[in-house]
C-alpha cells in the first residue's frame, strides 16, 4: 500500500513544482519576476522580434506579456510588446489594480530602453520611457492601446542644454498610480472635452515635443478645453482669441474646472 502511494505522492509534489515554474516553460529569457494576479500569472518573457509580412525574425529582441490562468497554457498577450531599440529595455515595474470603470484588473508595466548613441537626442538623458496597460480578458490579455497612449512614451527628461525642462511624468509606480486620480484620466475612455483654467503663461505648441515650442501662448485665467493627453501633454481648444487655436501644452500649467465628484468617477483600488 505504501509503495502504491509513493507514484501518487511524488506526482503531486511534481505537478505543484510545475505550476510554480511555468513561466519558465515559456522559450526565451524571463525578464522581470513573474507577478501573481487574480486567476493567474504574467509573464514577462524576452524573445525576438518578427517581420510582421514575412514573419521571419529581425535582429532585435523585445519584452512580451504572457498570461497563464489557473490550470491553463501560457497565452501571449494581444497587442504590440514593449519599445525595444538596440536592447529590448528594462522593465521598472508591473503591478495590477483594479478600477471601477468595469475594466476589471488591469496591468500597469513601466519600463524604458536605452536609445543608442546615434540616435539619441541631444541634451537628454537617453533612457526613453513609456507605460504600458493591459486588461485582463478572460484568459488572456490585451493591451490597451487608449490607455497606453494616454500614459505615453518620452525621455525621462530632456534639457535646453542648461536646465531640464521636461520630465516624463510616470517613472515610478506612485507616479502612474497618482496619474489614475487625475481629471484628464477619464479621456483614456472617453471623448468629452475637461475644461480647464491656465495657472500661468505657458507657450504653445504644434505637437507634443518640445521641440514643436511655437511663439504663441496663453495667459494665466485663460480657459481651454482639453481633448486629448498623452505623456504629460494636453491638448487644448482656445476659442478666446481671434482665431480658434488647437495646439499643445504641457499639463502642469493646467488648473481643472472639474466638478470633484466627477474628478474621481475613475479611481483604483489598491491591489
Amino acid at each position: 500500500m505504501i509503495k502504491a502511494l509513493f507514484p501518487m505522492v511524488l506526482a503531486l509534489v511534481t505537478g505543484s513544482v510545475c505550476a510554480e515554474s511555468t513561466c519558465s516553460d515559456i522559450p526565451g529569457q524571463q525578464s522581470y519576476p513573474p507577478l501573481s494576479i487574480e486567476g493567474g500569472t504574467i509573464c514577462f518573457i524576452q524573445e525576438s522580434v518578427h517581420d510582421p509580412k514575412t514573419g521571419a525574425p529581425i535582429e532585435a529582441n523585445t519584452i512580451s506579456l504572457y498570461y497563464i490562468s489557473d490550470g491553463g497554457p501560457p497565452v501571449k498577450a494581444e497587442g504590440r510588446g514593449l519599445l525595444y531599440d538596440d536592447t529590448p529595455g528594462e522593465i521598472i515595474d508591473a503591478f495590477s489594480s483594479r478600477t471601477d470603470r468595469n475594466h476589471g484588473e488591469r496591468i500597469f508595466v513601466t519600463h524604458f530602453v536605452k536609445v543608442r548613441e546615434s540616435l539619441v537626442e541631444p541634451n537628454s538623458s537617453g533612457k526613453f520611457y513609456s507605460v504600458s496597460v493591459f486588461d485582463r480578458i478572460g484568459s488572456s490579455l490585451r493591451r490597451d492601446e487608449r490607455s497606453s497612449e494616454w500614459y505615453g512614451a518620452d525621455y525621462s527628461w530632456l534639457s535646453d542644454g542648461r536646465k531640464i525642462i521636461y520630465e516624463f511624468p510616470y517613472q515610478s509606480r506612485t507616479d502612474v498610480r497618482q496619474a489614475i486620480y487625475s481629471p484628464f484620466a477619464l479621456l483614456m475612455n472617453t471623448d468629452e472635452p475637461i475644461p480647464v483654467t491656465l495657472k500661468k503663461k505657458s507657450y504653445l505648441y504644434d505637437g507634443p515635443n518640445i521641440k514643436n515650442r511655437t511663439k504663441k501662448y496663453l495667459i494665466a485665467g485663460d480657459r481651454v478645453n482639453v481633448d486629448k493627453v498623452t505623456a504629460g501633454w494636453c491638448e487644448v481648444n482656445y476659442s478666446g482669441g481671434r482665431k480658434p487655436l488647437q495646439m499643445w501644452l504641457i499639463c502642469d500649467a493646467l488648473d481643472t474646472d472639474m466638478n470633484p465628484k466627477k474628478r474621481n468617477r475613475w479611481s483604483v483600488q489598491q491591489p
